[in-house]
């Protein structure tokens, strides 16, 4: 399958100062998931809460193509044009990391609508070793993995903009696998984690499907005073009497 038949993957994780975590979620509810969503080729979107640590925040967006991120409706939404409420939670932000991925295997799969627990997993797979690694990952871990109750698929992809080179994202319907021996085999054995140093290993991290809820009503006034703001200056530039 040629690359630009592959499925890409948009990959943000952010991490609000604490005072500021309710209005960063009503921040990327109602305007900044909206607006990604509205943007051809942009086919699912959706957010993630870490189970433990940080970052706490994570969203993740199967892409028609990498190509999408350079398609002029993407840039017209990028630096230069956010919004004053984008850039407000943009200079709060504790932790952004962005990450722009092609999907190797399967290669056309998206995110399953029945995922709550997923295990991120990056590497940063040493020069050579490419082959070794994924023999063992589908060998050694996945082919284990897939048979624990709940377990829904694994996605593997290749970084194209971003730090760890090779990032494997596996979905459950639940977190009960963490409490099943065979994945403490699989990944937390001794013998696993040595394996894990020797690749290199990045990242590996829970995330839980993150619920989203309403608007709460400090933003909302927030929102108001914002657009009455923005509006009003852009009626005084134009000369025009201010009527909100």
């Amino acid at each position: 399958m040629a690359e630009t038949e592959k499925y890409g993957l948009l990959f943000a994780m952010l991490e609000p100062p604490g005072e500021m975590e309710e209005e960063f979620n009503d921040w990327y509810d109602t305007d900044h998931i909206p607006e990604r969503k509205a943007i051809p080729g942009f086919i699912t979107a959706q957010r993630f809460v870490a189970y433990e640590d940080s970052p706490k925040y994570l969203a993740l967006y199967d892409l028609q193509n990498v190509g999408v991120l350079h398609s002029e409706a993407y840039i017209r939404v990028g630096p230069g044009y956010y919004s004053p409420w984008t850039q407000r939670i943009n200079r709060h932000a504790r932790i952004f990391k962005r990450y722009v991925y092609v999907q190797t295997s399967p290669g056309k799969s998206l995110i399953s609508k029945e995922v709550n627990a997923l295990l991120v997993w990056m590497n940063d797979i040493p020069e050579g070793k490419d082959e070794e690694f994924s023999q063992w990952y589908d060998k050694e871990c996945i082919s284990y993995l897939k048979e624990l109750e709940g377990f829904i698929q694994a996605r593997r992809f290749h970084c194209v903009d971003g730090e760890a080179k090779d990032l494997a994202l596996i979905e459950f319907r639940d977190l009960e696998f963490l409490k099943n021996e065979v994945y403490r085999g699989v990944l937390l054995s001794d013998k696993a984690i040595k394996t894990r140093k020797y690749f290199q290993e990045a990242m590996n991290k829970i995330y839980k499907r993150y619920i989203s809820s309403e608007a709460s009503p400090q933003t909302d006034e927030l929102i108001g005073n914002t657009f009455r703001y923005c509006y009003g200056s852009w009626l005084k530039a134009q000369g025009l009497r201010k009527i909100l």
